[in-house]
């Protein structure tokens, strides 16, 4: 930590703040929707016919994330990745009370909606501001640190957050376990992730270390051309970047989202258990992502990144045959972790390969590809619930897990990268 920024440090605080606000209450939005009937509701769409509210509710954000990311990217290229993070946290707070405030289907779509364009200011913003204020030596560790603090974060926010419910129906005199009371927990949340903007709302006053930055011959003959030129074949680049994230996308849609609801189905868990059990799958995985760059010396990046994603997928498929909640909580913990802790070379890797003009259209292209299964895997997994259970959601969910892990053999080991 001493030998990084200051500009680095006041990001790490940012990202801890909205984690930590947004944890406390994304444990308990599809419990909320559940718990105002939105799994038995329908809408109907011009052109496709009848659609769950439960999945479009979870897809919705996604759509309008995708929509919106070319001009996003846009709009970061020109004001800067500080702006954006500041922006992205007012929007992410918005979208929170919004969800407080309002149970009609309209209003709650356009207050959930608000969430997608939030993120993605978010994800074109962070790497690029990381490596602006990062050297190669420290690079790594800064990248592995923001993974690791957004999900160790984030478990510590799901401890609270399981809490907060409680805490509400006791102040408030509300039902336990109500839509009532995960309100006034969307409501705490609001606020807290309001309170990330402060970090980064003035600008940093030391100079850019850019005598300490890498430059390979590829990355230094793309950035001397056009600026156009250099977007563009930055983001052919990216393309084989994609197709690992998409595969994983299109896995996690099914299942991931839904995993609270498959813990209070199955096991009959409340929300204090819910929050424990997610709560230490965060801080298992932030402290395993912490491990990536050790794996990275000894594998190399992308040896690291195929090696944790291949021993998750048993996990994975052992978590839907737990006969109990201790045991599903466990094995949900070793997936998540060794899921999640190479992530953060992923990005560095890629970003270590674009000029600095590009960093937010890649990173924008690679987070968009870890989001496109989102558009549509909700709204399949909700019908796919309500009439075969979650058994076939574990298995096509492994499926894909394992179809990343071969495309980034095919793609990157068997060319050498590292």
């Amino acid at each position: 930590m001493r030998n990084l920024s200051r500009p680095a440090r006041r990001y790490l605080l940012h990202t801890a703040l909205l984690t930590f606000g947004l944890a406390t209450s994304s444990l308990f939005f599809n419990l909320l929707l559940v718990d105002l009937g939105y799994d038995e509701r329908t809408v109907t769409v011009p052109l496709i016919g009848e659609l769950p509210l439960l999945g479009l509710l979870n897809s919705l954000p996604v759509l309008v994330a995708g929509l919106s990311s070319l001009p996003l990217w846009w709009l970061v290229s020109r004001v800067g990745p500080r702006p954006a993070l500041v922006a992205g946290a007012i929007l992410h707070a918005l979208s929170l009370l919004g969800v407080a405030i309002w149970t009609a289907p309209l209003p709650l779509l356009a207050s959930v909606a608000l969430s997608g364009p939030a993120t993605v200011l978010f994800q074109v913003s962070a790497a690029p501001f990381m490596m602006r204020h990062s050297g190669p030596r420290e690079r790594d560790l800064l990248f592995s640190l923001s993974a690791g603090l957004n999900i160790g974060v984030a478990g510590v926010g799901s401890l609270v957050g399981g809490l907060m419910p409680g805490l509400a129906a006791t102040l408030f005199q509300l039902p336990p376990q109500s839509a009532a009371a995960y309100r006034a927990t969307f409501a705490a949340a609001a606020a807290l992730t309001a309170l990330a903007a402060l970090p980064l709302l003035w600008p940093a006053n030391v100079r850019r270390r850019t005598q300490n930055v890498e430059h390979s011959p590829a990355v230094v003959a793309r950035s001397t051309g056009p600026p156009l030129r250099s977007v563009l074949r930055s983001t052919l680049y990216a393309l084989r970047f994609m197709v690992s994230p998409l595969l994983i996308s299109c896995g996690a849609a099914l299942l991931i989202p839904f995993l609270n609801i498959y813990f209070r189905e199955r096991f009959g868990a409340p929300d204090a258990a819910l929050g424990v059990i997610f709560a230490a799958i965060g801080v298992a995985t932030g402290a395993a992502t912490l491990v990536a760059p050790v794996l990275s010396r000894r594998l190399g990046k992308m040896g690291s990144v195929v090696l944790t994603q291949g021993l998750a997928i048993p996990c994975l498929l052992l978590l839907g045959a737990a006969p109990a909640l201790w045991v599903a909580g466990a094995v949900a913990l070793v997936r998540a972790a060794l899921m999640n802790m190479a992530a953060p070379l992923y990005d560095a890797y890629a970003m270590e390969h674009t000029p600095e003009p590009s960093r937010p259209v890649v990173i924008g292209l690679i987070n968009g590809a870890f989001s496109v299964g989102y558009i549509i895997g909700p709204t399949i997994s909700s019908q796919v619930q309500r009439a075969y259970g979650f058994g076939p959601l574990f298995v096509a969910t492994a499926g894909f897990y394992a179809c990343a892990a071969l495309a980034n053999v095919l793609i990157f080991l068997r060319r050498g990268a590292r």
